[in-house]
């Protein structure tokens, strides 16, 4: 399988952070995965640079499942507009080691169009270091592929690249509601 999405370390770890708090070690979250509207829809793999969270967009959606609503998806289109974005994943988490979709996840994506790209972070995310931890599964004729392991490391690539400089971390981090919460703190 051709590697479907990259996303920054940096980026990753935020998201993964992020993910951990907000489902508090008891109740699912989630986030979608975004990428510049400019870089071809079609030109693999698509370059993660920003993180939506559900609960950003829709406040009231993490009941212990995820219950999102069009107020959210109101939200991601309007996010998207303004930022010349446009949706190349979502991730969520599970309670358990299980990152494999249940029937819900499988039958009710959260975008339900070839090529997405759906995560599942075991344990609330919480110490999901890599990757090779979470199920990636991909969209395609009506169906769903699915990858683990080293597998969904192909799949889905950490960029390891150096070429960009700490300052573009700080600007694109700086956007993340989670990065000012550990800025605070500090």
């Amino acid at each position: 399988m051709t590697a479907r999405l990259t996303i920054e370390p940096k980026l990753f770890t935020a998201l993964v952070t992020g993910l951990a708090e907000r489902g508090q070690g008891r109740r699912e979250s989630g986030a979608f995965l975004l990428t510049d509207r400019a870089h071809p829809e079609d030109q693999l793999p698509q370059p993660v640079t920003r993180i939506a969270f559900y609960d950003d967009l829709d406040p009231h959606c993490l009941t212990g499942r995820i219950d999102f609503h069009a107020v959210g998806y109101t939200a991601l289109q309007n996010l998207c507009r303004r930022g010349e974005l446009r949706v190349a994943g979502d991730i969520h988490t599970h309670p358990t080691d299980r990152v494999q979709q249940s029937r819900i996840d499988a039958e009710h994506p959260m975008v339900a169009r070839d090529g997405h790209v759906a995560l599942i972070a075991p344990r609330f995310a919480a110490e999901v270091t890599d990757v090779s931890q979470i199920g990636v599964h991909v969209l395609a004729d009506a169906g769903w592929t699915s990858f683990y392991g080293d597998r969904a490391a192909e799949v889905v690539l950490i960029d390891t690249r150096t070429g960009r400089s700490t300052s573009w971390w700080r600007r694109l981090l700086a956007r993340l509601p989670i990065w000012h919460r550990h800025q605070e703190t500090r």
